[in-house]
């Protein structure tokens, strides 16, 4: 082992070093990329009345994917270019529901355009950013406790979480807003309590690596998985059988009544796998954004409410389709045993960092991807109809109107 080293020693050294140096010089560019964009937050002031379903949130991320980039290898490496991204917000600042969209300044007019398309009776204001306005610089602080956590999927991206269809009960014709829970739990804050949820969305195209990976799924689901490489023997013993299967009639023929052999596998599906490999298709034919769901949760300390914390985490937990479903990450744990104290408070300050950052990507070690269809999303986010009762939502007090025309002027 000791001489082939030796012999070696001039190949893997360089090739250790471009590694390690590769990390920090791709994540060093990208830093540099990202701060020297600017960025507006936009905060949305709806009507008294929404009468608009998250069909119509769902039309805006479609409008929004239209800011789809492909970034090539050469502008990561000399410029840190990355794929252009947005962030929905909702937040919950002293009782008060709040509705945000993060978005590059130069696109302002193409983010609003596409909400005033859905939404043409909202407001829509460029403020400051209220995780810095609301809350002091440092987080935790004597005076201030934080809990946070990223929010990933506990599958693979192609199995799909719930979405406002199946919130629907068709039956008793009415409809349920998931909204509902996050608005109930506002409303209970006192002031000094915050609250905020973040999605950070950066659309991809349904092509190389996403599509493979769909495809996978699905041959999985349907029996269709590729074979590992068969040894000689195995090929021998094939042959054989395939041989005195044909000698007996009894070679490999269609499936059930002439059909195809991939329709004959679906019919060996109970009802059970059929109706999920038909939510994979659906999920998986519709537009896609790879998504980071953050939560976090600021509060001075003499109003610090824990049992908000599994209120936040209960949220998450509705969108459970029973093939997926998210679960908390990065969060701070009470099961740590080695510097118990100062791993939370980092991870704190962490969470609180990415919140700020908008960070596409969650803090762990979890490099899954998270990819949910538009869909998907506008059940995660959209503005709530008449369905949600949040009191201290602001509104618009009046609709405008242009003056009747013949005024003098």
């Amino acid at each position: 082992m000791f001489q082939i080293l030796k012999a070696t020693w001039w190949i893997i050294v360089p090739v250790a070093l471009f590694l390690r140096v590769k990390k920090y010089w791709l994540s060093y560019q990208a830093s540099k990329y990202k701060k020297s964009l600017e960025w507006a937050v936009l905060e949305v002031i709806l009507p008294p009345e929404v009468e608009k379903t998250p069909k119509a949130m769902e039309n805006v991320l479609v409008g929004l994917h239209g800011a789809y980039k492909s970034v090539s290898s050469r502008e990561k490496w000399t410029k840190g270019t990355s794929p252009d991204s947005f962030s929905l917000e909702m937040t919950g600042v002293d009782g008060e529901l709040h509705f945000y969209v993060r978005c590059q300044s130069s696109q302002r007019s193409f983010v609003e355009s596409k909400l005033y398309s859905q939404y043409p009776d909202a407001e829509i204001y460029e403020v400051k950013d209220y995780t810095k306005e609301t809350v002091p610089p440092e987080l935790p602080n004597k005076d201030y406790e934080v809990w946070g956590a990223d929010y990933v999927l506990t599958k693979d991206w192609p199995y799909p979480i719930l979405s406002y269809i199946d919130f629907e009960d068709k039956e008793e014709e009415r409809r349920l807003d998931p909204l509902s829970q996050f608005a109930e739990l506002v409303s209970k804050m006192e002031k000094g309590e915050n609250i905020w949820l973040q999605i950070v969305i950066s659309p991809v195209a349904t092509k190389d690596k996403v599509a493979e990976k769909a495809k996978e799924i699905l041959d999985k689901e349907t029996g269709r998985a590729k074979a590992k490489p068969a040894s000689v023997g195995q090929e021998v013993v094939s042959f054989v059988g395939n041989v005195a299967r044909h000698i007996s009639a009894k070679e490999l023929l269609p499936g059930p009544e002439g059909k195809p052999a991939s329709e004959a596998s679906m019919q060996k599906l109970t009802p059970g796998e059929q109706e999920k490999v038909k939510k994979i298709e659906i999920k998986t034919s519709k537009l896609l954004f790879k998504i980071t769901a953050r939560a976090v949760y600021v509060a001075r300390n003499d109003v610090f409410h824990k049992p908000h914390v599994p209120a936040l985490q209960g949220f998450f937990n509705q969108f459970n389709s029973g093939i997926n479903s998210f679960k908390s990450s990065s969060s701070p744990s009470g099961s740590l045993i080695f510097f118990k104290n100062s791993r939370n408070f980092s991870r704190k300050t962490k969470l609180v960092g990415a919140y700020r950052g908008r960070a596409l990507g969650a803090i762990s070690k979890d490099q899954k991807d998270n990819i949910l269809n538009v869909e998907e999303l506008a059940t995660l986010y959209h503005f709530p109809g008449t369905l949600v009762k949040a009191p201290l939502m602001p509104r618009i007090s009046s609709r405008t109107a242009e003056p009747p025309k013949g005024l003098p002027r």
